[in-house]
């Protein structure tokens, strides 16, 4: 009796942990279609079309296309990490036909990685979260991803890095990011950051890092790791 007992209240926990899961991946995909977003892409095909310029309608047009295809597909756990990053250069190509030559990025990957699973848009709020902070007004603004495999302590993760040239994160919006503290954005909206940080614990339990910091030379960084597993 007690045995039985035992194994209802972990048929229960576990079902709990899943109905967690599935809320908070459901709140995360609530918060990533943002209608201002999907306008503004509308907005600059038009201002592309009133100069006529139809290459870019084109590029701005597929990116778009493949970037909402994705959003809307991203319903489960896991995905390979080059979908992950094949969606995140759309986005930044979209980024980039929108704000011209006051914005570029740079890629890098190192190692076997492109099959190592990776939670759907996860990589894409950060990057956001760098976007929102690091423009500055008098320089043009550069972004860095890089992806690697790291062996440590016997431990095998995917490290992902994003960096920027801009001027850092604020005192008060750095201390909000390490304590994991939900963060307002100006037009009242909720930045995702710690949503996607409670979906990794779920995921992940104690198992993943995120770390934020100001660079000294300027600008800030963002490191994630994610136990390796193959998708």
């Amino acid at each position: 009796k007690n045995l039985m007992n035992q194994i209802k209240k972990l048929k229960i926990n576990i079902y709990e942990k899943e109905l967690e899961k599935k809320r908070t991946q459901l709140d995360f995909l609530k918060l990533q279609i943002n209608p201002h977003f999907y306008l503004n892409c509308l907005t600059t095909i038009n201002s592309m079309a009133q100069t006529q310029n139809y290459m870019e309608i084109e590029r701005m047009t597929l990116s778009t296309t493949r970037y909402f295809r994705y959003l809307f597909q991203s319903r489960t756990d896991y995905v390979p990490l080059y979908r992950e990053l094949e969606n995140v250069n759309d986005y930044l190509i979209i980024q980039k036909l929108r704000l011209g030559d006051i914005f570029e990025y740079d890629f890098m990957k190192e190692g076997e990685i492109d099959n190592v699973a990776i939670p759907p848009l996860i990589l894409q709020t950060f990057i956001e979260n760098t976007l929102k902070y690091a423009f500055s007004s008098d320089k043009k603004l550069k972004l860095y991803l890089y992806c690697s495999l790291v062996n440590e302590n016997t431990k095998k993760f995917l490290r992902v890095q994003i960096s920027d040239n801009g001027p850092g994160y604020p005192p008060d919006i750095l201390a909000a990011l390490q304590s994991n503290q939900p963060i307002t954005g100006s037009d009242g909206t909720r930045i995702g950051i710690a949503n996607v940080i409670k979906r990794l614990q779920l995921l992940y339990e104690e198992q993943s890092v995120v770390d934020f910091e100001n660079l000294i030379g300027g600008g800030a960084s963002i490191t994630v790791d994610l136990p390796y597993k193959v998708y």
